[in-house]
């Protein structure tokens, strides 16, 4: 236990060893950024001066708006792939910083954990980590939420395993240090871009849709025509009205019985916490850890890397989001043609990997944790 770990060092080894020990072991500078991150950034910002009580719920959107603007304005600013892409994406955040329900007033955010892990071999290795927003619910539940503004197709139920796994090393580390039962923490994504829309049924029940959050009502539009039609409204009204709530995205102008038919909240992924699952991770992990000390143990590491992880032109992974592979620096050296990923491709997860900082998730070995976690 010499060394603090990150789950960001898992993440990146897991994804490719050759960039892991360019970042880690040889400490080159492969940082490129991209849209994904920088928005990202500034999202996990704004949730953190929020919840430190440094802006409040109204300056959500005034400081995002700012933000945007001087992104905008910028020659040199990170660019998407489209004008379609650009659009959906900020108006769903726009639509979140406006809408968005926010936690307890009581609520941690970026509150440092720590979790120690045990390999078959019993090696143990200290993992220390932020949990964006942690709170206590009203049913005494310990709540760990991490914020995605990626898209839900990157959280598919075959996906979620993998992609909740640094969540669940968080309720690990909640209860190895304070002896929260598992049954007792509560780990979700807050999905930005998306919201639950809730509607009533004609049969009076109610029942839930997820929509990107910049079109949900016209995502609403034949329900709201069926329960419209009901009414004393001419058809021509009717569809003046609809087509003013779907071009505000709001339903203000519809008559107040329509509307109480509907509301929406935020959307969440929630992810099972389990004493069995929680073992298996930490195995995983241990296990993983085992690897990566003795991959750095081998004495001629560059050629071991060039012979065991070969630059694969076919891999989608090598070619548009490893870091290194990437690189200036590798394309120069392998006489590769300039050929950058198209950014729609990316998520928040991803991001990072390819060469942008997400947030202060990626610094965890910093002295501030460490005199945080251990005094």
């Amino acid at each position: 236990m010499d060394r603090i770990w990150s789950y960001s060092r898992i993440s990146k080894f897991e994804a490719c060893p050759v960039d892991y020990v360019a970042t880690y072991l040889w400490h080159m500078d492969l940082a490129k950024g991209n849209i994904y991150s920088f928005m990202g950034s500034q999202f996990h910002q704004e949730m953190e001066d929020f919840y430190n009580h440094e802006i409040g719920y109204d300056d959500l959107y005034k400081q995002w708006s700012k933000f945007v603007a001087k992104w905008e304005s910028d020659p040199a600013r990170y660019m998407f792939d489209t004008v379609k892409i650009k659009d959906g994406y900020i108006k769903n955040l726009n639509h979140y910083f406006k809408h968005t329900k926010v936690m307890t007033d009581k609520a941690v955010n970026e509150k440092p954990v720590r979790a120690i892990v045990e390999s078959d071999k019993g090696n143990k290795y200290v993992f220390v980590g932020y949990v964006d927003t942690e709170y206590t619910d009203e049913d005494g539940n310990l709540v760990l939420v991490d914020y995605k503004t990626s898209s839900k197709s990157s959280f598919s139920k075959a996906k979620l395993p993998e992609k909740s796994m640094q969540l669940r090393l968080y309720a690990m580390a909640e209860h190895q240090v304070h002896g929260t039962p598992y049954d007792k923490i509560k780990a979700r994504f807050d999905m930005a871009k998306y919201c639950t829309v809730h509607f009533k049924q004609e049969n009076g029940k109610w029942k839930t849709s997820v929509q990107e959050r910049y079109q949900w009502v016209e995502k609403m539009r034949k329900k709201l025509e069926t329960k419209l039609k009901k009414t004393d409204l001419d058809p021509i009204t009717i569809e003046e009205m609809i087509d003013t709530a779907c071009a505000n995205n709001d339903m203000d102008n519809l008559p107040e019985d329509i509307r109480e038919q509907f509301y929406i909240e935020n959307y969440f992924i929630e992810i099972d916490i389990n004493e069995d699952d929680i073992k298996e991770l930490n195995k995983h992990i241990g296990n993983k850890c085992d690897e990566i000390v003795a991959l750095e143990d081998i004495e001629d590491l560059e050629g071991y890397l060039s012979y065991t992880y070969p630059y694969d032109p076919d891999n989608y992974y090598d070619k548009k989001l490893c870091a290194y592979h990437t690189s200036d620096y590798f394309k120069k050296r392998e006489n590769l043609v300039d050929d950058l990923p198209p950014e729609e491709n990316l998520d928040e997860d991803t991001a990072w990997l390819f060469g942008g900082e997400m947030d202060k998730q990626q610094d965890d070995e910093t002295d501030e944790i460490m005199n945080m976690l251990f005094g």
